[in-house]
């Protein structure tokens, strides 16, 4: 009886080393899902100022030249690009460099290389299909615009 007790141990033991041998843990993805949301190419469908004396009203700054319009992002660079039709590029006037996800302050954060330049977009909406972003434009100190820009996936 004793012995039957003693296989049923050693067999249950057994087992259960195997099982935990054979069990890998898949690799830890600690990326948030904010920034797995951002690596795709997003289509530019809208820019838009207040409008003057209306502040609750937009006014859209959106050009039928920008419809082809994408910025991509990768895991630490982006790249706009235009499309078959071009615009001139007051809008957008850098167009590489790299990027990061300020978590804490729920925004984008651009670094262009051309020309050298800091941006800083806050976060409005993002989801799977869409990324709408807010930004103060200070190319001309004595009139910044807050723009919206909205995207499309």
């Amino acid at each position: 009886m004793k012995y039957i007790n003693i296989v049923k141990y050693a067999a249950v033991a057994v087992c259960s080393i195997s099982l935990l041998a054979a069990c890998k843990k898949d690799p830890v993805d600690n990326t948030p899902d904010k920034i797995k949301k951002m690596l795709y190419s997003w289509k530019i469908t809208g820019i838009s100022v207040p409008k003057a004396n209306q502040p609750d009203v937009d006014s859209s700054l959106f050009k039928p030249c920008m419809n082809d319009d994408i910025i991509k992002f990768n895991n630490t660079a982006f790249d706009f690009q235009d499309g078959t039709t071009r615009c001139d590029s007051t809008i957008f006037y850098y167009s590489k460099g790299s990027w990061s996800f300020d978590l804490v302050k729920d925004s984008i954060k651009l670094s262009a290389t051309n020309p050298s330049k800091y941006v800083s977009w806050k976060v409005v909406t993002l989801n799977d299909s869409i990324l709408k972003v807010r930004f103060i434009d200070s190319l001309n100190p004595a009139r910044m615009l807050n723009k919206t820009i909205s995207f499309k996936h």
